[in-house]
């Protein structure tokens, strides 16, 4: 196998900046939604419905498959 050596990248000082912010707003959306699967959970053990956590007023990926997977099926 031939190992294949990239060259090293050098950006322009807008550019880092641009990279920079894009990392910093990532890392700041992953908090968030960790933060609002946080509460999901507080509010789903406080026996608010899983429809009414996941339904329309939530965006997509806050979803019942997801938040089954994430914290199993809700106890009968």
């Amino acid at each position: 196998m031939t190992d294949v050596i990239r060259p090293k990248t050098t950006y322009t000082d807008e550019q880092r900046r641009l990279r920079d912010a894009a990392i910093k707003a990532a890392q700041a959306a992953e908090a968030a939604e960790t933060k609002a699967w946080e509460a999901i959970k507080v509010a789903r053990d406080a026996g608010v419905l899983d429809t009414d956590l996941t339904g329309e007023e939530t965006p997509p990926r806050f979803n019942r498959a997801t938040l089954n997977r994430k914290y199993g099926a809700r106890p009968s």
